[in-house]
């Protein structure tokens, strides 16, 4: 499991992959192996309203899908789902795309989930988050 992380704090708690960071603006970068039907979860505590804007990579084989969670996060589903979301694709990965509104300040978190019956190859699930 890897993360880079520009302009915030981050600190990982390896039991649950959550990484909870504080910032008033900023970018996560995190990369990972999803085992088969595996999920992670990366989240954010924004100080001021934030409009978020996500880049997904993900291996074209299953199904992923990302959802926003928190107490002002809009509801519905998932933000991206490779079934239903248009998506970018080359040599076996998807490239997802998308900005969404400005949410209030509060915590804030993107959870991954992957459902396949083949995990991704290393660095198979990359998802960049700017705020």
């Amino acid at each position: 499991m890897s993360a880079r992380v520009s302009g915030v704090v981050v600190t990982a708690v390896v039991v649950v992959a959550s990484f909870p960071a504080l910032a008033r603006a900023g970018k996560i970068y995190y990369a990972d192996t999803l085992p088969r039907n595996g999920s992670r979860q990366v989240s954010v505590k924004v100080a001021k309203p934030a409009a978020f804007r996500i880049l997904l990579r993900t291996s074209t084989q299953g199904r992923t899908r990302l959802y926003l969670l928190g107490a002002h996060a809009p509801k519905g589903g998932p933000l991206i789902d490779t079934k239903t979301y248009h998506c970018d694709g080359a040599a076996g990965s998807w490239y997802c795309k998308g900005s969404y509104e400005t949410l209030p300040p509060g915590t804030y978190t993107f959870r991954v989930v992957f459902a396949t019956s083949a995990p991704t190859n290393p660095g198979g699930l990359e998802l960049t988050i700017n705020w």
